[in-house]
């Protein structure tokens, strides 16, 4: 007969024994139970993930956010949001402006999979610009508190980063052409196109490109990593793929409702990545916000067969919540599934095996 297992790696709580689980519960419990939905499952396979030289890992954590780890232990946050749903307001918000709209609610649809309070080590917080899914209160004061690593990010995001009680001393300001050294991989600041940010703010005015969005291109000894966040599609990208080297590019995508134009299209994205002559693409952010999700298979199957069609040399690559992502390894995969943990199984301790066993005896 099988033991109750301990388990001690942040799964959740033990299910299933109903007799034993009553228990008194307040808001607060069942809030610390349930949330985040993954426990600390992905901050330890994050931590504990060995990557040997010349593989760098990468795991989508839904939405725009991502986490990165060099072959060197570096551990990176790029535009993490834990955040929930919420609503944005045209004195401010640049798609309200764009479509005329007094409010937007942004109603969020994937499940939050890292605890930001429990990373034991981290080693730069990147944001490709100011918007909260991207810059959340929630994210930075957790890596304020529990690491010493710094923030990263255009003009107008370090101002944001200051109004969250950031030290100076933890900013780092990035400058279009410039770039920073970090465990395991030099980041270049490169030009983003993100047309929706540079009219986000107070006032009706338009700010420029390199004071509101950075594209970060982390240079590894296993390829080169390009976030591009929110960007549109822009012809200034031309100049990005003819001077650097690009294996892996991703950027957001979505269904954009007339007037109101936010993510870019499955034929912009096929466009940018044939622009910045990647080798592999991968979009992000049709998953999250009901407003630009529309059909997100649809979105993702066109997305593939434009790419396939007109420029087969490049691959494409669809995750899923949670994957992980291992540069070079992974590049052939092109559809992301969840392990289904078959290698935990043992047929001689399963009750079918058993009844079998004993029905028909053992063969010679």
């Amino acid at each position: 007969m099988s033991n109750i297992v301990e388990r001690t790696d942040g799964r959740g709580i033990l299910a299933g024994d109903y007799l034993n689980q009553n228990r008194e519960l307040s808001r607060q419990d069942w809030l610390e139970d349930c949330f985040p939905e993954w426990g600390t499952l992905l901050n330890q396979e994050i931590e504990n993930f060995p990557l040997e030289k010349g593989k760098v890992a990468i795991w989508w954590l839904g939405g725009p956010s991502w986490i990165l780890k060099t072959d060197e232990g570096g551990v990176f946050f790029i535009d993490v949001y834990s955040g929930p749903s919420h609503y944005t307001q045209y004195y401010y918000c640049g798609v309200c402006k764009q479509a005329g709209a007094e409010t937007i609610n942004w109603m969020r649809m994937n499940p939050q999979l890292i605890d930001p309070w429990k990373f034991s080590k981290l080693d730069g917080a990147f944001s490709t610009h100011k918007h909260q899914d991207h810059c959340d209160l929630y994210t930075v004061k957790a890596a304020m508190q529990t690491t010493d690593t710094k923030f990263i990010g255009p003009p107008t995001t370090v101002e944001k980063l200051k109004s969250f009680d950031v030290p100076d001393d933890r900013i780092i300001t990035a400058v279009i052409g410039e770039s920073i050294k970090v465990p395991g991989a030099e980041v270049e600041f490169l030009m983003n196109y993100d047309e929706t940010v540079v009219k986000t703010g107070a006032g009706t005015g338009r700010d420029t490109y390199e004071n509101c969005a950075v594209s970060f291109l982390f240079k590894t000894s296993a390829g080169n990593i390009m976030f591009l966040g929110d960007t549109w599609y822009h012809d200034g990208y031309k100049a990005v793929g003819d001077n650097y080297d690009i294996d892996v590019a991703i950027f957001d995508m979505g269904c954009n409702a007339p007037g109101a134009t936010d993510k870019m299209t499955p034929y912009d994205c096929a466009r940018l990545g044939e622009t910045l002559k990647a080798k592999v693409l991968i979009p992000d952010h049709y998953d999250n916000w009901a407003n630009t999700a529309s059909d997100p298979d649809l979105l993702v199957s066109q997305f593939e067969r434009i790419v396939s069609e007109n420029t087969p040399e490049i691959k494409t690559c669809i995750l899923k919540p949670g994957a992980r992502f291992v540069f070079p390894d992974d590049q052939n995969k092109k559809r992301y599934r969840y392990p289904n943990q078959s290698e935990g199984y043992d047929a001689t301790k399963s009750v079918t095996y058993g009844e079998q066993a004993r029905k028909y005896g053992k063969k010679n």
